[in-house]
């Protein structure tokens, strides 16, 4: 019998262990959000964080940005509320216009505040197998599978997407000598000829091609479990890379959008949040 792997009961374990958590400060931890542009996305993910941050009793500023400004006048600002304020830490919310250097603007952030894993070397740092923080998406499909006890050792994982914010990053979690890791894991993408082939074999499929629809009932068998990282909005509803209703009816499991990882997600950022406040105070080695 097909199961929904809700992903709010995970978040709500893990906002449980911060709460607890969170008492150990004397003073609440501060979280910058960086908004370039007026993109709904990026809009609607900085002001869930603002409720999220207000009910943990984290401080949460936003710095919201008109793409009309120059790199160099955001990079400016952007210091200064980092001097000011000193954020425990800090998010750059994609999408950024294109006319901006992304890697240029994560520079700014302080590797210890970068709790999203988004500057070029904590990316390096985790490929290594030493990060600081464990990037939230990935991070959040990690903490499903724990929760629901399915564990990756052993199992055949394809994934479908190569991202830095998910796919790569996700691959070498999963491929890594430790709880969450010894996994088998394929990485398909826009140009993997015959994406079916490796979905088929796979004991657990995660999508995260940002693509509605994408993975259909014949590219999955009956025992595969499904992780939908994807979020797409089609006609102001919010879709994930499977065909939903079909898909469910014949696997194992999956995760629902919304509901599913995202939740998770939001989750796991906070975790990484309050472990950073927590090594700046030096609470936690």
């Amino acid at each position: 019998m097909m199961k929904i792997l809700s992903g709010k009961k995970v978040a709500e374990s893990i906002f449980e262990k911060i709460l607890k958590k969170i008492q150990l400060l004397d003073e609440s931890p501060r979280l910058l959000s960086v908004i370039i542009g007026d993109n709904p996305a990026a809009v609607s993910y900085a002001r869930a964080k603002g409720r999220k941050a207000g009910a943990l009793g984290a401080e949460f500023k936003v710095l919201d940005f008109s793409a009309t400004l120059s790199q160099r006048e955001i990079e400016r600002q952007i210091r200064a509320e980092i001097k000011s304020w000193d954020p425990d830490g800090i998010i750059l919310e994609k999408p950024v216009p294109d006319k901006f250097d992304f890697d240029r603007l994560v520079s700014l952030i302080p590797p210890v505040a970068d709790i999203d894993c988004q500057r070029l070397d904590n990316l390096g740092r985790l490929m290594a197998g030493k990060p600081k923080y464990f990037p939230a998406t990935p991070k959040a499909v990690v903490e499903i599978l724990k929760f629901y006890e399915i564990p990756p050792e052993g199992k055949h994982i394809t994934i479908v997407g190569r991202s830095l914010t998910v796919g790569l990053p996700l691959s070498v979690m999963l491929l890594s000598k430790s709880e969450m890791g010894n996994a088998t894991v394929t990485v398909c993408h826009s140009r993997t000829p015959d994406i079916s082939k490796h979905t088929r074999r796979a004991d657990i499929v995660v999508l995260a091609a940002g693509k509605p629809g994408l993975l259909t009932a014949d590219m999955v068998t009956k025992k595969a479990i499904v992780i939908d990282v994807g979020t797409t909005y089609v006609n102001g509803k919010l879709h994930g890379d499977a065909d939903f209703e079909p898909v469910s009816q014949k696997v194992r499991a999956i995760t629902p959008v919304p509901g599913g990882v995202g939740p998770v997600t939001t989750a796991c950022l906070f975790q990484n949040l309050l472990d950073a406040a927590l090594t700046k105070r030096k609470i936690l080695g």
